[in-house]
Formats: C-alpha cells, structure tokens, sequence
C-alpha cells in the first residue's frame, strides 16, 4: 500500500527549470490510502495460567526451610512427581521431643481420669453404704434407748406403789428414779445423734465428695486439653516433615520463582541450599498452551492503548514468525521503576496469544505491536507536508500566483503520516517540507499578545507580524513542527529564488499581500 510518494518519485513540477539552482521544494502527493497506527513495545513471555508452588513449612522462629534439593529448571514433570527436598532434621528433633512430651501428658491424663473415677465412688460410697451402716445403727440405739427408759418407767411406777405400802424403802425408791433419769438421757442423746447425721453430716459429706468429684473433673480436662494440644503439636510436626517433600500438583515445566531487585541484583535466588520462608514461592509451573506477553507501555503512549486492541507478536526466538494477539488488560497505576530511571513511567499491559503454533517458554523476549487505530481510503500526506501557526495547520501548495499556505484540517497522525480532513484534494502537489517555507508564503498576522520575544535594540510594532518561529502557536506540538526539525537546508524553485545580497539588506520591506509580486520579484524575499 503506497501512503506517499516515494523520495525517489520526487519531482519538480513541469515547467520549473531543471538546473540546481532554480529547482523548486521537494513535492509529495496527496493520496488517498489506508492509515495505520501502531505502537511497538518489547516485553515477556509468560503463562496466563501458573501454578504456584509454595513453601509450606512453617518457620517455627527460623529464618526458614533451607533447600536440600530441587529439580533442575526447565524440567517437565508429571502430577505427583517430586520436584523440592526440604531439610527436616530439626522436625524430626522436635518430632522426638513432642512423642515424650505427649507421653508424660498421657500419663496425667490417667492419673486425673482416676481420681475422677474414685472421687465420683467416694460419694456412691458413703450415701449408699457409710451414711446407712451410720443411720442404721443410730436407729438401734435410739430403739435400745426408747426400750430402756420405758421399762425404767415402769418399774419406778411399781416402786412408787411398794412404797406407798411400805415395802421399799425410800432409798430404793431413789435408784429407781435416778435409773429413770439416765435412761431419758441415754434416749435423747441418741435421739440427737441420729437428727445430726440426717441434717448436717450427710450434707457436708455430700458437699465435700462433690467438691472432689468437680475438682478431679477439672484437673481431668486439663489434662486431657493438654494431651490434645500435644498431640496436635505432634501431628502438626508429622505433617510439616511430610510437606518437606514438595510434589507436582499438576502437570508442567519447572521455573524457579527467583526476583530481581530494581537495581538488577538478584533479591531471591532459587538454588540448593537457599533459604525459603513460609509462603513463599518455589517454583512455577506455567501452562505452555496458554501464554500471554506482559509488555511495558511508556506513559507517553498509555492512553492510546485499551483493552481488546490486536496485536501482532514476534519473538527473539523465532524471528520469521508473527503470532496473533489481544490486549487482555492494562494496569491502571506505573509498574516500580529501577533507581537508575525513576523518571521514567511505564505501565504493564497484559497481550494474550492466540493460537501459537510452536511451544513458548516463560521469559523469551517479545517485540509487541499493538495496533491502536486504523481507517481506510482516507486523504493521507507525510507529518512535513503540514506546520502549525496561530493555532491552525497549513500546507503549502502551488497556486496561479505562486505560492500559497492553505489552510487543512487534520485528523489522526502518526510518525510517518497524517490524516487530511479538509483543504486538500486527492491528487493535489505539496511541498514535502512544508515548515521551511513558512517565511515564503503569505501567513495570517499574528496578534500582539502573541508575539515572541523583542529583539535585542528594538521594540515590537503593536500588531505587526510576529518574528518567524517566535510565536507560542508556532511552537506547538504538530506534524510540520516535528518535520522540520529533520528538514535539510532550505530549497527556492523559480517562484522562490535564492536570497542574494543587495544594498537594501537590512531594511524592512513590506510583503505584499495575495501572492503579488515585489520589486525584486514574484515570491521574493526581504
């Protein structure tokens, strides 16, 4: 697709003279053609879908686990298959300390389930058996006491009547009475002791044998607590041995996880002996039928990069091969940059690759074109055929009386090309490097304001043309201005001679308006 014309294809216009010194400015044609733009980037090959695998063994109050021995990088491997060796020796220290420790809370945990036993047949003992064989034999007493004082009733009721007739004597009388007495006595003592033993001793007995059978209880869960957490300290350690020997959870290449510092040092390295920490990652195993480029976009060109945006990707490792893609994400804050280059901001965007017939390995280099936009049979001319003044965009091209700057209005651009809107037809002639003629062509004044800087001895003349390149508007970023940074020295054709000297150089001379000719001539120059 031709967008130009070609430098070779450059010509004067017919009818200029042929000679070096009357040839005109290098001419381009305006065409109609497809426009394309596209930003390259270069970035990493890496697996859309990566299984991490971690460390899982705790620190325990160690710096970490260190690596005995790892599968060489780049290995294929199965599910199942061991890749990562940790060193247990001081798990298998603590194993040996944790089955005694747990032994000795075993222990405890029977002595305290004993006592509990005992303590809860202490209390069926004394209700069922002691409290009874007591109560029981209070009651004979009291019923032994009862039989006494009635018969020792009854008999001084006798006396008393023997009395009466003379037939005891008042001394005997006396002993009957006293005997009386005693055996009253003797039936509320036991009487008392009995009332005790049902009100008091069994409550208190009943209190205390509790309080052994809670405290036994007590002493009981606590050891038996002990006993689990021991033997979930040893399970704990039993399952962290185990988990020093890392398998393959699934199938995959083996990449060693290491980081580079920003400075370029290595921050963590994957190797025999290395230190790892809990959680953290070992090895990859990336998924080689679904990989992606992660591209670094600089923040000059973030804005014109979106999501779903194609993409055509090369890799160092198979030049003559160009993959399909897509923008699958763009990161919405700056990536962290190196100390050498903290001024510079480049955000991480994510192209996936469609269908790559080969199979790619994570890290290979990446030249990614992101095409961010594209339009068809539109009016194209090169960036130089276009400068900016006073905010407005010109060409300039050949007219009946010369030389003219026409006004365009432009759309879309690119490094090479320019979209034209308007102001210029298919097939039209204009001057390649259109910003150095600028001082050539009749351009609209510029307002005061707008002027630049005075030169040195003199004053500006209020509402008089601005000094060439002087005006903000003429600085401004745009096609022309960057073209005519790259311009060579300037051309005249016939209606722009060549400057020569004369005695008037020095002198401001008027320019003539509409392309009229001064008095040196048509286009000239003061």
């Amino acid at each position: 697709m031709l967008l130009v014309v070609p430098a070779i294809a450059w010509s004067i216009l017919p009818g200029l003279p042929g000679s070096s010194d009357d040839a005109g400015p290098m001419m381009c044609r305006v065409e109609r053609g497809d426009y394309l733009h596209e930003i390259t980037e270069r970035g990493n090959v890496e697996s859309a879908s990566n299984i991490e695998v971690r460390c899982e063994v705790q620190s325990l109050g160690s710096a970490g686990t260190r690596i005995l021995w790892i599968i060489p990088e780049g290995t294929y491997v199965k599910k199942g298959q061991e890749i990562v060796r940790l060193d247990s020796s001081a798990l298998e220290n603590d194993r040996t300390k944790q089955q005694i420790v747990r032994s000795n809370s075993e222990a405890a945990a029977i002595q305290a389930r004993s006592e509990y036993t005992t303590a809860e047949i202490a209390k069926k003992e004394y209700l069922e058996g002691k409290f009874r064989q007591e109560q029981e034999t209070l009651e004979s007493e009291v019923f032994i006491a009862e039989e006494n004082y009635r018969r020792a009733e009854e008999i001084l009721r006798f006396s008393e009547k023997l009395a009466a007739k003379g037939y005891l004597t008042p001394l005997q009388l006396e002993a009957d009475k006293f005997s009386k007495e005693q055996y009253e006595r003797a039936r509320a003592a036991a009487q008392t002791k009995l009332r005790v033993l049902r009100e008091y001793t069994l409550k208190k007995m009943e209190l205390q044998l509790q309080a052994d059978i809670d405290t036994a209880k007590a002493k009981l869960d606590a050891a038996e607590h002990t006993l689990k957490l021991d033997d979930d300290r040893l399970k704990l350690i039993e399952d962290q041995i185990k988990k020093c020997t890392i398998v393959a959870p699934d199938d995959g290449q083996v990449v060693y996880a290491s980081q580079t510092e920003r400075w370029g040092g290595q921050e963590t390295i994957i190797e025999e002996g290395a230190t790892v920490r809990e959680r953290q990652v070992i090895v990859r195993l990336p998924d080689p039928k679904r990989m992606q480029v992660k591209a670094k976009i600089n923040e000059s060109k973030i804005a014109l990069v979106a999501e779903g945006q194609p993409a055509a990707i090369r890799v160092q490792a198979y030049p003559d091969l160009e993959l399909r893609g897509s923008v699958q994400k763009v990161n919405e804050y700056p990536a962290p940059g190196a100390w050498y280059a903290a001024n510079i901001k480049e955000y991480d965007a994510i192209v996936k690759i469609h269908d790559s017939p080969v199979a790619l390995r994570p890290g290979l280099t990446a030249e990614v074109k992101i095409r961010v936009a594209y339009q068809t049979n539109v009016l194209l001319v090169p960036v130089q055929a276009v400068f900016e003044h006073g905010g407005r965009h010109y060409s300039v091209v050949r007219s009946g009386k010369g030389w003219e700057a026409r006004p365009v209005e432009i759309g879309p651009t690119n490094e090479k090309v320019v979209i034209i809107r308007g102001g210029l037809e298919e097939g039209e002639m204009v001057a390649l490097n259109a910003a150095a003629f600028r001082d050539e062509v009749d351009l609209p004044e510029l307002p005061a304001t707008t002027a630049g800087p005075v030169p040195e001895g003199g004053q500006a003349q209020p509402g008089g043309p601005a000094p060439s390149g002087s005006s903000p508007a003429a600085e401004a970023p745009s096609p022309g201005r960057a073209a005519s940074s790259q311009a060579g020295p300037k051309q005249a054709g016939p209606d722009l001679p060549a400057k020569k000297a004369s005695p008037d150089k020095g002198k401001t001379r008027p320019r003539k308006r509409g392309g009229g000719e001064s008095a040196d001539g048509p286009g000239a120059r003061s």
